[in-house]
């Protein structure tokens, strides 16, 4: 596999194939590579490959080089997404699987790796080490290269039952699934010195924080749109200057301490659907942080906390109308 990935594809996928219209084909066991040559090259190319995944192209090519164009082809233009309990069994062995596609082709912002996460739990055993503390965190994937989207078909169909650590890379983005990690000092997603997008995500269940984005040494941002931070010691944790972090219609509640916690970082909440409430101490607090809130002051954004505003150390919570 290895050896042939740099081969320049070919325009035509079968050079030596001809375009034929529909015919019955009648096996003949004298004729060698009767299946190969026989169907119809649109056949092939609308039908069959479309059918076969990352992995089928990878080991098909191995074994006739006839399906080598196909791959060099998907390959290149970035046709092939990768299918977790398809393509690989789980999304630890996905990563380690990353590491070898990256080394492979260049993946960018506008043409990321793509990765599907189908129904069901995809449990993390992974241990990753927080590069800054040194802490451990057990359940927990440690991301290793920039321009990848995780898929999943849903909040409540998908589940990854631990955490993402983060540190360094970017246009990292999460979609359509649930996140939580219930061990000792899990966290959904840690990240620093990152970029990272969320999508109709929900980060819940955590034993201590759903979102932690500690303090950076170069930016650290993040976007999240329709997502749930729920359920947790704290729903978000934003720090350090460097640090900010952007909620569009995000949810942030049943919290044992804080819904939403800065310290020297900027917060932006939009959207009607935006809500903080029945966290157990406070709702949002800003300490040393701005936190801009773009709805009038009469939208119902926080309420049922333990307090529902707090600041100190020259913190501000401000409502702007954009």
């Amino acid at each position: 596999m290895d050896t042939k990935l740099n081969k320049r594809p070919r325009e035509d996928p079968v050079a030596n194939k001809k375009r034929l219209v529909s015919k019955t084909i009648v096996y003949d066991e004298s004729k060698p590579n009767q299946w190969l040559d026989d169907p119809p090259l649109e056949i092939w190319d609308h039908v069959i490959i479309p059918m076969l995944g990352l992995k089928d192209l990878a080991l098909a090519r191995l074994v006739c080089t006839f399906f080598e164009a196909y791959w060099q082809n998907k390959f290149n233009n970035n046709l092939l997404p990768l299918r977790v309990s398809h393509d690989v069994a789980t999304i630890d062995q996905a990563m380690r699987v990353i590491e070898i596609l990256s080394s492979r082709r260049e993946y960018t912002k506008a043409s990321p790796l793509v990765v599907l996460l189908g129904k069901g739990d995809h449990e993390i055993i992974s241990t990753w080490i927080d590069p800054r503390s040194g802490s451990v965190h057990a359940t927990t994937l440690g991301i290793t290269r920039s321009n990848i989207i995780f898929v999943g078909t849903g909040i409540d169909t998908t589940t990854i039952e631990g955490g993402f650590g983060i540190h360094g890379f970017e246009n990292i983005t999460f979609k359509q699934m649930t996140v939580t990690n219930k061990s000792g000092n899990g966290d959904g997603i840690h990240m620093m010195n990152a970029k990272v997008e969320l999508m109709d995500v929900a980060l819940k269940g955590g034993s201590f924080y759903a979102l932690y984005m500690p303090s950076s040494t170069s930016e650290n941002t993040l976007v999240a749109t329709r997502c749930e931070f729920v359920n947790s010691g704290y729903g978000a944790v934003v720090e350090g200057s460097l640090s900010s972090a952007t909620f569009k219609n995000c949810v942030f509640h049943d919290n044992t301490q804080r819904g939403i916690y800065g310290h020297q970082s900027t917060i932006h909440l939009h959207g009607e659907a935006t809500a903080i409430h029945s966290n157990g101490d406070e709702g949002i607090w800003a300490d040393s942080a701005k936190v801009i809130i773009h709805l009038p002051s009469h939208h119902n954004t926080t309420y049922k906390n333990g307090r529902d505003r707090y600041t100190n150390s020259g913190g501000t919570i401000t409502n702007v109308e954009d």
